[in-house]
């Protein structure tokens, strides 16, 4: 996908949900599942074409990996963000001290997804076969 397009993408993602946050006393989650206005006129559910916007691959493999990891279909897995990132080592800055890894930058993303009420974050690498969830 390129660059532009992404960034597009997620600026007006970020956009629309502030401005319904802001216009309207609904949580954030009844606001952006429920009163996000599709071109049939029904409201988005889990897995409608709202959810189903195309991302990087990588993307697709840290969401598949949480939707394991949760017994959730992937489809009601929200991605919220995607960002390019650089890592600091081939254990994409994760790296506990018993671990070895591979001293060189490493080109990824910061992958922010939404499900069941609670925000995941992992990274990757350009291709998402270096995939880590980051731990609160």
């Amino acid at each position: 996908m390129n660059k532009n397009i992404l960034i597009v993408v997620v600026v007006l993602v970020i956009a629309g949900a502030g401005y319904l946050v802001f216009t309207n006393k609904a949580p954030v989650s009844e606001t952006v599942i429920n009163q996000i206005p599709l071109n049939s006129g029904e409201n988005p559910q889990p897995g409608s074409s709202v959810h189903d916007l195309p991302v990087e691959p990588a993307a697709a493999v840290a969401r598949k990996d949480l939707a394991q990891k949760l017994a959730l279909d992937e489809k009601s897995i929200v991605i919220m963000l995607i960002e390019e990132k650089t890592w600091s080592d081939g254990c994409l800055g994760l790296g506990g001290p018993a671990e070895s890894c591979l001293a060189a930058l490493v080109d990824g993303f910061r992958v922010e997804m939404a499900a069941k009420g609670k925000t995941y974050i992992y990274r990757t690498d350009k291709t998402g076969a270096a995939i880590r969830a980051e731990t609160k």
